[in-house]
């Protein structure tokens, strides 16, 4: 068995970040981690989470979660919803288009506060 146990990434505000993107994804909300509660964590299925780390300049990251259609479609509206950005074109992320061009069932890119890019698949 080989599976993902967790992804770090940097941020300026561990806090906005972290909400933001556990409000997308439809998970629950982050909770403090580290020996000095400066970190967050979102919880993601099958014991994988995701690890916000404070960094005054935080590094790019790409990040991709695959999800079943209706989770697909729950993301989707939640980012129309707070008016996010987001397309099916990692060089056009405002697109507003949701169908998947390497063929699969649907696909969005969209920017946070810190500028990470994630990803959003079915």
């Amino acid at each position: 068995m080989m599976q993902l146990d967790h992804l770090a990434v940097d941020a300026r505000d561990v806090d906005a970040s972290s909400q933001f993107l556990a409000r997308i994804l439809g998970a629950k909300a982050p909770v403090p981690e580290g020996a000095d509660d400066d970190m967050r964590r979102i919880d993601l299925d099958h014991g994988c989470f995701v690890l916000f780390s404070p960094a005054s300049e935080p590094r790019f990251s790409h990040v991709a979660f695959r999800v079943d259609a209706k989770r697909f479609a729950e993301v989707v509206e939640r980012l129309r919803a707070e008016r996010v950005p987001f397309g099916n074109d990692h060089f056009d992320t405002a697109n507003g288009e949701t169908g998947d061009p390497l063929g699969g069932a649907g696909r969005v890119y969209f920017n946070d506060p810190n500028g990470h890019l994630w990803e959003v698949t079915c």
